[in-house]
């Protein structure tokens, strides 16, 4: 696979050292690096036209080159000079490079990817050299506190080289010991800027990694090479037929490596422990976060433990497009999404008993649940509305197996709440408007460490940073960028891979009768049709609201409901209306004037029950109707948000507790026990 912009070469600029040698004087010691590598692939050339299509003289050439590249190694190693990092760079040179050229002589110097190999190897590796010649290092007696002349200019004097550097195509890595109560890594943050300048390169190819256990260290990351000029195809899908605990592949970071996340926990993976997490989206209008959401969802939706639902409340079908019908839950406007969101509650619940009855804090392959991945697009349009509500959600559903993704343009105060913004572990950020938009969706260690997503704007589309469980730190400051690919393209590969998996039954059941609204089955083979009708009407609803849920928290949604079976209703059906008596004269009619809410928080279950005497009261005034505009307004002040009212509300109506009605948001009362519909 060949890689984004090649052969682009950096020579560090000399223009910081403090002498009056003449400009050639000054840049001729820097040369024989970028000499030497720009004349390995003539070199290649020559010798592969002279040996390499010569079938009878290619062997010997072999065996020659082989024995040549050994001994040149040999020898490197016993006369090179200096401490023991000047030596294993010089043997490391000296053997990548002759190999290089044997290989080039067998199969010439153009074929892939011997020529990739060279286009990014040769610059990194002459970048090495010229970085270790102007950083200065005392060969001669390993003395490390020599200050050098770099780290003058750029005001990080008594900087030293801790250890050796790191050469990687396209990347070198130099480990630096600071001055022990002078500086701190935050001070080479702030000189990254000088860096970049000193060895003439864009800003954000020079990062600082912090090292955690030590402020007096920190890495040097030097990328001479900027691969993100371009998209790389997408290679396909990662894990076809596999499990979600498998990392979602969505494209390549800078330095060529593969830009991965997870979204379930796995406390088990020595190698690899994590908490399942929520995700945040972010990136302004045209910077390629809907691309990138779509790469992640064929990757979800070829896994065959998983279900995901997306929703978009402003775009709907411009997004969703193609991929609603392998979608197992695709709301396309907002009364669809809010129906989504709704459903969640009792889903969690539902997931969360289910879970811990079979012993098991978080969700687990072949637990009998599918992972649920809730995706929702455009999010701020719901999150202004649905604060508090938003906040209940993301802080139960890690451990039922439920990931929340929340994508937005901008996750600034007005649009995200502090709060939720708390609760979401991971955060895939890409071009934004201003460098105070990225504090929104980074953490503050990665911008001060040099993460610049202002720096792409729209300008780039895909450009991306990712912050995630078990991804390294060094990874989160390194830009990366979303494959190339078209829709038809992965709707092909994901019919390829046999569709989406089937959907999970309990969490149908749960969801109620918001589930799909009205869009049927899925379009899917691989979704067989689940046992219970996904639209009942509520008179035949499957679950009872507990009226006698014992106290809980914000946070605690297992005192929800209690499920009666599939078996009909019994007649009284609602015990906590038996009070009511129908021929009692009318209470007032501001309902408000008959309640006085507390002013100190409540617990899910009392908010609840003081929905449900609002509503009670209510239909004793008469009224023939309810919805959440009905809802006094000091509930809302001191009780719970309009927008949690309105979901409480349509819980009410798929337990039976109201019935809904042609309009939207409204709701009639159910026949009193013994009385005719």
């Amino acid at each position: 696979m060949a890689f984004g912009n090649r052969g682009a070469t950096v020579v560090p600029q000399s223009m910081f050292q403090n002498d009056h040698k003449g400009l050639r004087e000054r840049i001729i010691p820097f040369l024989p690096a970028w000499a030497s590598a720009v004349a390995l692939w003539p070199a290649a050339a020559l010798s592969h036209q002279m040996w390499g299509t010569d079938p009878h003289a290619l062997p010997w050439a072999t065996a020659g080159l082989t024995l040549l590249s050994a001994g040149m190694t040999a020898l490197t190693a016993k006369v090179a000079r200096g401490n023991a990092g000047r030596r294993a760079h010089s043997i490391t040179s000296v053997a990548g490079a002759s190999a290089w050229l044997t290989a080039a002589t067998i199969a010439g110097p153009g074929t892939h990817p011997l020529l990739d190999m060279w286009l990014m190897g040769a610059p990194a590796l002459a970048l090495s050299w010229n970085a270790r010649r102007v950083l200065q290092v005392n060969d001669k007696d390993g003395d490390k506190n020599s200050e050098n002349k770099l780290f003058q200019a750029v005001k990080l004097a008594k900087t030293t080289i801790r250890g050796e550097l790191t050469v990687a195509p396209n990347k070198v890595t130099v480990p630096l010991q600071l001055p022990a109560g002078e500086l701190t890594a935050d001070d080479v943050t702030n000189a990254l800027p000088r860096l970049a300048s000193a060895l003439s390169v864009p800003k954000n190819a020079v990062r600082v990694n912090a090292d955690a256990d030590h402020h007096d260290r920190a890495e040097l990351v030097v990328v001479p090479n900027n691969m993100l000029k371009t998209s790389v195809d997408w290679p396909g899908l990662s894990a076809p037929g596999g499990s979600i605990m498998a990392p979602l592949v969505v494209g390549l970071y800078e330095d060529g490596e593969l830009s991965q996340f997870w979204l379930p926990g796995d406390k088990t993976d020595r190698n690899n422990p994590r908490n399942a997490t929520h995700l945040m989206v972010m990136g302004m209008n045209g910077a390629g976060k809907s691309h990138g959401g779509k790469i992640a969802w064929t990757e979800i939706l070829s896994r065959r433990d998983v279900n995901l639902w997306v929703g978009d409340p402003v775009k709907g079908k411009q997004t969703l497009g193609k991929f609603a019908k392998y979608i197992h839950w695709p709301a396309m406007t907002k009364a669809d999404c809010e129906a989504m969101v709704s459903a969640l509650p009792n889903v969690i619940t539902k997931r969360a008993n289910e879970l811990g009855e079979k012993g098991l804090d978080q969700w687990v392959p072949g637990c009998g649940l599918q992972y649920l991945v809730v995706w929702i697009e455009e999010a701020a349009s719901l999150l202004r509305d649905d604060d508090d509500f938003i906040v209940d959600l993301v802080q139960t559903a890690r451990s039922a197996g439920v990931t929340i993704v929340l994508s937005l343009q901008r996750a600034a105060y007005d649009q995200m709440p502090t709060s939720v913004r708390a609760q979401l572990g991971a955060a895939w950020c890409f071009g934004v408007k201003k460098g105070t938009d990225a504090e929104f969706c980074l953490s503050e260690e990665t911008v001060d460490a040099g993460a610049a997503p202002q720096q792409w704007q729209n300008k780039k589309p895909g450009c991306f940073y990712l912050e995630a469980p078990a991804v390294e730190d060094e990874l989160f400051t390194t830009p990366g960028r979303t494959f190339a690919t078209e829709d038809d393209v992965m709707i092909a590969a994901l019919e390829e891979a046999g569709g989406p998996a089937p959907e999970c039954a309990l969490t149908i059941r749960a969801a109620g009768s918001n589930y799909r609204r009205g869009l049927g089955p899925m379009t899917t083979a691989a979704a067989p049709a689940p046992s219970t009708p996904r639209n009942p009407a509520p008179a035949a609803a499957e679950e009872v609201y507990d009226a006698a849920a014992g106290e809980g928290t914000e946070d605690d949604f297992d005192d929800e409901e209690a499920a009666v079976g599939d078996t009909a209703l019994p007649d009284n059906h609602e015990p906590d209306l038996d009070y009511i008596d129908a021929d009692s004269e009318l209470g007032p009619e501001d309902p408000s004037k008959a309640f006085t809410f507390p002013k100190q928080p409540v617990s899910l279950a009392q908010a609840e029950q003081l929905l449900r005497d609002v509503v009670t009261e209510l239909r004793n005034a008469g009224a023939g109707t309810v919805g959440p505009k009905d809802i006094p307004k000091s509930f809302i002040e001191h009780v719970r948000s309009r927008s949690w009212v309105s979901a409480a509300m349509q819980r009410m109506a798929n337990t039976g507790l109201l019935v809904e009605t042609a309009e939207q948001g409204r709701y009639r009362f159910p026949p009193a026990a013994g009385k005719a519909a």
